[in-house]
C-alpha cells in the first residue's frame, strides 16, 4: 500500500503541510470550554454501510465548512482516519474507511470533503484516492498547492550510491534515479569520447548489456545518435562562442594541414587562450576540408573561421616551416591589419604591424635538424629496420626470436618497434628497442637459415650497431625536449629546464 502511495504521490510533506494549515486555522479554546463540548461522533455512525446523503453531508460539514475551514471543536482528520490496523499512507488524512453493520471493513473509502467513496482495498492501493484529491474533489482545501507539489515531485524513488567524477576524486554519496534523457546524453558523450561508430548502439553485445544492467533504458537508433551528436556539437559551440566573447581578451592560434588516404586535404585550427580565472584553455575551432595545401586556400579558410567565431584580437599564429604557410600568414596579416585585430595594434613599426604575429613551430624546427642529421646514418638505420621488420613478419619468427633472447640471457621484456620513416621520434624508439637485442639477432643467424639467406651481406654489422647506440644517446635529448615543448595544456615558451644551450653547442 505504501509503495503505491509513494508512486502516485511521493511528497508526504504536502499532506502534512495541508493538515498543518487546517489545524492552524482552528480557534484556540480553553480547557473549560473543551470539557463542555459534546463528544465526537462514533466511528460506527461515520462508517455506516449505506449512509444517507444528509448524514454524509453532515459528516463533511462537521469536518470542513464551505470555505474549506474546519469547524470549531471538530475532531482532526487524523482522528477520523484511525482504523483497526495501522495505516502508513498520508492519503488516510483525507479519507475514511467504510464499515458494514458488523464493523467489518468493506474495502471502500470515503472522502471527508465531498463524501464520495472509492474502492480502496489492499490490492487496489491508494493511487485512485490520490487521483480523486488531485483531479476530482472540488471541496479539497489548498488544492492548487497540492497539484503544484504533485507536478514537481520526483516520480521515482532515488537510490543511494557512491559516485566520483574522475579517478583522482574520492567517491561521494549521492542519490540516483533513472532518467532516460540523462542516460541518452551520457551515451552520446561516450560515442564521441571513445570514437565509436554510430552503429555501436545497434550491436548485439551492447543491447544485451543494457538489457541486464538497465532494462528500462530505451536504446536509440544510430540515426538518432547521429542527430544527438550534432545537437551536442551545436550546444557546445554556442557555449564556447559565449566563453570567447565574454572572458577571452586575446587568442593565440595554431594550425596544420594534411592529406588523408582518400587524397582529401584537411585543415585544423586550434585556439589557445586564458580565461578570467587564469586558466589555460585549448579548443579546436574548425576542422574542415580545403581545396589544396596552397597558401591562399589556407589563408582563406583561417580568415573565414575567425569571422565565424568573432575573433577580433589575435596574439599570434603558430605554423610549421612550409612555404605555403608563409604565404597564408602574409595574407592573414594584410586582412587583420585592416581590421585592427592585432593585440599590439595595426600601426606601422614598433611591432604594431604584426611583426610578432607569425610564430614558427619549434618542434618542427627540431624535426628538420634531426632528419638532416640522420642522413649520415641512413644505411645503418635501414639495415636495422629491415631485420626488425623480418622478425615482426610472422608469429613463428617472433617465437624463434624469443628463444634466441632466452639463450642469449636477455632479460628485457620490451617488444621490438617498427618506425615510420617520416617520423624521427619513431626511428629513435625503434633503435632504442633494437640495440638491446643485438646478441639475439646474432644468434638468429645461426638458427634461422632463411634469415641469413634473405639479407646476406646486408646484415647489420658491428659498426651499424655502434652507430645505433651513439644515435640513441644523441636523439634522447631531442626526444625529451620535443615531448616537453609539444604540450598543449601548459605554456611552453617560458620553459627554463630545457638547457638547450648546454647540449646544442
Amino acid at each position: 500500500m505504501a509503495s503505491n502511495s509513494n508512486r502516485e504521490f511521493s511528497s508526504n510533506s504536502v499532506s502534512m503541510r495541508i493538515s498543518g494549515n487546517l489545524n492552524s486555522k482552528r480557534k484556540a479554546i480553553s480547557s473549560d470550554e473543551r470539557d463542555q463540548m459534546p463528544p465526537p461522533p462514533s466511528r460506527e455512525n461515520l462508517n455506516s454501510s449505506s449512509p444517507s446523503s444528509a448524514n454524509t453531508q453532515t459528516v463533511a460539514s462537521n469536518f470542513v465548512s464551505n470555505e474549506g475551514t474546519p469547524n470549531e471543536g471538530t475532531p482532526s482528520p487524523t482522528s477520523l482516519a484511525c482504523a483497526s490496523k495501522k495505516v502508513r499512507s498520508e492519503v488516510w488524512v483525507h479519507f475514511v474507511k467504510l464499515k458494514d453493520d458488523q464493523g467489518n471493513e468493506t474495502g471502500r473509502a470515503k472522502c471527508v470533503y465531498c463524501s464520495k467513496d472509492y474502492l480502496a482495498n489492499s490490492e487496489q492501493g491508494t493511487s485512485g484516492l490520490w487521483k480523486h484529491l488531485r483531479d476530482t474533489c472540488k471541496k479539497f482545501p489548498n488544492k492548487k498547492e497540492f497539484v503544484e507539489a504533485y507536478k514537481s515531485r520526483d516520480k521515482m524513488q532515488k537510490i543511494l550510491n557512491f559516485q566520483k567524477a574522475s579517478e583522482s576524486e574520492k567517491s561521494k554519496l549521492s542519490c540516483w534515479q533513472f532518467d532516460q534523457q540523462a542516460c541518452r546524453d551520457a551515451l552520446v558523450k561516450m560515442i564521441i569520447k571513445d570514437e565509436l561508430p554510430f552503429r555501436f548502439v545497434e550491436g548485439e553485445g551492447f543491447r544485451e548489456f543494457i538489457q541486464v544492467s538497465l532494462p528500462m533504458f530505451q536504446i536509440p537508433s544510430r540515426y538518432t545518435i547521429a542527430r544527438d551528436c550534432y545537437y551536442l556539437f551545436v550546444q557546445e559551440k554556442k557555449k564556447l562562442h559565449a566563453l570567447l566573447t565574454s572572458q577571452c581578451q586575446r587568442v593565440s592560434l595554431t594550425t596544420d594541414t594534411w592529406t588523408s588516404i582518400q587524397n582529401v586535404s584537411y585543415l585544423c585550427l586550434t585556439a589557445h587562450f586564458i580565461d578570467s580565472g587564469w586558466n589555460l584553455h585549448k579548443r579546436i575551432l574548425n576542422f574542415c576540408v580545403v581545396k589544396s595545401h596552397k597558401g591562399i586556400n589556407i589563408g582563406n579558410a583561417i580568415d573565414f573561421c575567425m569571422d565565424e567565431w568573432g575573433l577580433n584580437k589575435v596574439m599570434c599564429i603558430t605554423v610549421d616551416n612550409a612555404s605555403s604557410n608563409d604565404t597564408a600568414v602574409q595574407q592573414l596579416k594584410k586582412k587583420l591589419t585592416k581590421k585592427n585585430a592585432f593585440v599590439l595594434g595595426g600601426g606601422g613599426g614598433g611591432g604594431g604591424g604584426g611583426e610578432a604575429f607569425h610564430m614558427r613551430c619549434f618542434a618542427h624546427i627540431l624535426q628538420l635538424v634531426v632528419k638532416d642529421g640522420l642522413e649520415s646514418a641512413q644505411y645503418s638505420i635501414r639495415r636495422i629496420r629491415d631485420v626488425v621488420k623480418y622478425v615482426r613478419g610472422s608469429p613463428q619468427r617472433l617465437e624463434m626470436f624469443k628463444k634466441c633472447c632466452e639463450s642469449a640471457n636477455i632479460k628485457s621484456k620490451a617488444s621490438l618497434q617498427l618506425d615510420c620513416p617520416t617520423r624521427w621520434n619513431s626511428t629513435y624508439l625503434m633503435l632504442e628497442s633494437a640495440v638491446v637485442y643485438q646478441k639475439a639477432f646474432d644468434k638468429l643467424e645461426d638458427v634461422d637459415s632463411k634469415f641469413l639467406g634473405e639479407f646476406g651481406n646486408d646484415m647489420p654489422s658491428e659498426v651499424d650497431w655502434t652507430k645505433a647506440r651513439n644515435l640513441t644517446r644523441f636523439l634522447k635529448r631531442f626526444y625529451d625536449v620535443t615531448c616537453k615543448i609539444s604540450g598543449s595544456l601548459y605554456s611552453t615558451s617560458n620553459l627554463n629546464d630545457l638547457n638547450l644551450a648546454e647540449w646544442v653547442e
